[in-house]
């Protein structure tokens, strides 16, 4: 699987970006802020934004949570995507991402 990175700060455009993006390069799937969402439909996991600190929010950005991971992972081998365009903050941020994801 071909995996893109999509790196920007909290706050610069990355999820409004990452849509046409992901149609220029013809990937179907997106993980972003503890979501993996294929087209506009969320597939799995749950929103970094819904969490009611900072920290519980950047654990679950990076999938830090065994169940939270492992659902995502599994929706992930489901969909069974050719690439996925990831967004995170920084390099490695998504390093981590895709580490906690396999």
């Amino acid at each position: 699987m071909k995996t893109y990175g999509l790196v920007g700060s909290s706050g610069t455009g990355k999820s409004y970006r990452a849509v046409s993006l992901a149609n220029e390069k013809g990937v179907s799937c997106i993980i972003d802020d503890g979501l993996f969402i294929k087209g506009a439909r969320i597939i799995a996991g749950s929103s970094a934004k819904r969490e009611s600190t900072k920290l519980s929010a950047i654990r679950r950005a990076l999938f830090m949570d065994p169940d939270h991971s492992a659902k995502v992972r599994e929706a992930i081998r489901v969909e069974n995507p050719s690439s996925i365009l990831i967004l995170g903050t920084s390099i490695s941020m998504i390093e981590r991402i895709i580490k906690e994801l396999h």
